[in-house]
């Protein structure tokens, strides 16, 4: 599998037909995602990883819009 990831198009989008889902079980917190969401998940992680974004820049990931609708939501934050 090849994979490019435009760093520069430092846009968060989902990869098609991506379904990502969250679930907080109390004390443990789960990742659900088919194989275009897990890409996904691996762009947006290498694009906030990059040097255009500095500690403290995040992305919101909200059921409904990034995630399955019945999903818990979540923020992935750079340090």
């Amino acid at each position: 599998m090849r994979v490019v990831v435009n760093i520069k198009d430092n846009k968060f989008k989902l990869e098609d037909g991506a379904i990502i889902r969250a679930k907080d079980l109390g004390g443990e917190f789960v990742i659900e995602a088919n194989s275009s969401g897990l890409i996904s998940l691996a762009k947006h992680l290498l694009i906030l990883a990059s040097d255009k974004f500095e500690s403290g820049e995040h992305i919101h990931y909200e059921a409904g819009i990034m995630l399955d609708n019945e999903s818990a939501d979540f923020v992935i934050e750079k340090i």
